[in-house]
């Protein structure tokens, strides 16, 4: 019987968005009584070392038109040097066009993007170190995990085709493991919404 051990594991640091809930970033922001349209892709970000929280939103609303914007919080103190966090609005615009725009997400397969469970076994070094220990045959596997950097929430519609996922650092992993597909077809949609839409490079 082989049983595989994590003899090293490096932590950086961990962030996930597990911690809250879609449904509480929607309040954070104030749009909790926003319509889910029938073509529709939001895009949340979390930073993982601030409360630093944003959206994207894009879709066709019931009149077939196009919509983009961009959803963030802001942190000011009072005059009793208290920190409030209110959030602002803001419209976007491209040079390109909203239709194509969307064909290019969908081409980037976020639709189709399984769940990070899914393919975390691939974010793993593996050693090809043996060793016996109490008969057992131990093979050792290296892993490395990020918690700076920012955590990603994707919900997606596109007519009867839907999709939710959560990738925690998938930036930085990417770096580390660069031959994973899923996190190259992430990095694909967050390139694509900031150059044509200058969001999310902080």
């Amino acid at each position: 019987m082989i049983t595989r051990l994590l003899l090293f594991l490096t932590i950086i640091s961990i962030q996930t968005l597990s911690s809250q809930t879609v449904q509480e970033y929607d309040k954070i922001l104030k749009i909790e009584n926003l319509k889910f349209n029938t073509i529709e892709i939001r895009v949340y970000k979390k930073y993982a070392i601030s409360t630093g929280l944003e959206l994207f939103r894009f879709y066709q609303d019931n009149k077939e038109n196009w919509k983009a914007e961009f959803y963030e919080t802001v942190a000011s103190k009072n005059n009793n040097g208290e920190i409030k966090i209110r959030t602002r609005k803001s419209k976007l615009n491209s040079l390109k066009n909203f239709e194509l725009i969307w064909m290019q997400i969908l081409d980037t397969d976020i639709i189709h993007l399984p769940k990070w469970e899914a393919f975390e076994y691939k974010l793993k070094k593996k050693n090809k170190k043996y060793e016996i220990e109490d008969g057992k045959i131990i093979s050792s596997t290296s892993v490395s995990r990020s918690l700076d950097g920012s955590s990603y929430y994707v919900k997606i519609k596109n007519g009867k085709q839907e999709n939710e996922i959560e990738y925690s650092n998938p930036e930085s992993y990417l770096k580390t493991y660069p031959n994973v597909d899923e996190l190259i077809s992430f990095k694909e949609l967050l390139d694509l919404l900031k150059n044509d839409f200058k969001i999310f490079i902080k």
